[in-house]
């Protein structure tokens, strides 16, 4: 399988953290997609990342969820999926495009600086949880949340990640 992600950086701190780049995401689309045995057949994955500020996350998160505020992530899938039924999807085997995402560079490093956590872990978490979304995994209701929070920590441990939650 072939992960392409397109990085569009409009935030010049993003600079400080050369290490997040297209290879450490794509291994963990990769991943990602190989929990679901109907995902890793497909060949081709494309994803676009928007790397920015608060001030742009919240003109975005105004615009699509009428919310006037900054966010760490936006998550936009390109396929309206539902993460208990995900192994029931039958994708294009060729292609499949799985969304956008963006990331606010001052509410991360805000948030890191509070929790005690690394930039990148943090980041790297809000990442694979963005991946989540796009694959239609929600925690709007507390038994999903902890379908979607064990899956998070269990796709960190295999990046020596700690689990976010403790």
């Amino acid at each position: 399988m072939k992960i392409t992600i397109e990085i569009a950086q409009r935030c010049k701190y993003w600079n400080n953290h050369k290490q997040l780049n297209k290879r450490i995401m794509a291994k963990i689309c990769q991943n990602i997609i190989a929990r679901f045995a109907n995902l890793k057949q497909v060949k081709i994955f494309e994803l676009s990342i928007l790397l920015t500020d608060n001030a742009e996350i919240s003109e975005l998160n105004n615009k699509f969820r009428g919310k006037n505020q900054e966010t760490n992530v936006l998550s936009f899938p390109d396929i309206p999926l539902v993460g208990k039924h995900i192994l029931e999807f039958q994708p294009n085997l060729n292609y499949m495009y799985l969304g956008d995402m963006a990331f606010s560079y001052q509410q991360l490093l805000h948030e890191a600086e509070e929790q005690h956590k690394l930039f990148e872990h943090h980041f790297l978490h809000l990442f694979v949880h963005s991946m989540l979304h796009l694959l239609g995994f929600d925690h709007q209701k507390d038994e999903d949340a902890v379908i979607m929070e064990n899956l998070e920590i269990q796709i960190l441990q295999d990046f020596a990640i700690n689990s976010p939650y403790l």
